[in-house]
């Protein structure tokens, strides 16, 4: 099979991982797993072993930012860190009720429920969600722009 119609089947393969940026999913890691079949149905002819660890090292990039960015922004904000397993169940909870982006709403919703049971004041209690809020959505930036470096990478290291 010609290469370059090869890596056109790939590119279209890894698009619903960009979907990860948005739904609690490993979408990179997806992605990974198909630029791997790609090597091997390829015979590693045209992605090189070290472009493969770039690749890799993207993907768990990604998987830190998205289990450290939402709750850095509520550590940021002042939450306590029960008050961020709150906003972990209401993310869960949020994404069941109003998928793709009832997360944002159950983070912030969680984080400020534990917060007002804690006795937070209000003002603080919704900073702190604010923040945990705040954090999610720069995660799924970074992990979007992540996404694209990848897609973008894994195409000029399979097209050479």
């Amino acid at each position: 099979m010609n290469n370059a119609l090869l890596v056109i089947i790939f590119f279209v393969l890894m698009l619903p991982g960009i979907a990860g940026a948005f739904l609690p999913l490993p979408g990179l890691l997806y992605m990974f797993i198909i630029s791997l079949i790609y090597g091997f149905v390829d015979k590693f002819a045209h992605l090189q072993l070290w472009e493969l660890g770039v690749l890799a090292g993207i993907m768990i990039l990604s998987t830190v930012n998205d289990y450290l960015s939402g709750m850095l922004g509520a550590k940021y904000g002042g939450a306590a860190q029960k008050s961020m397993l709150y906003g972990i169940i209401g993310m869960i909870i949020g994404l069941i009720i109003f998928p793709p982006f009832g997360g944002l709403v159950g983070v912030f919703v969680g984080i400020l429920i534990a917060e007002l049971i804690r006795g937070t004041n209000q003002e603080k209690a919704v900073r702190a969600a604010t923040g945990g809020l705040v954090g999610s959505i720069v995660g799924m930036i970074v992990t979007l722009v992540l996404a694209i470096i990848f897609l973008f990478l894994f195409t000029i290291f399979a097209v050479k």
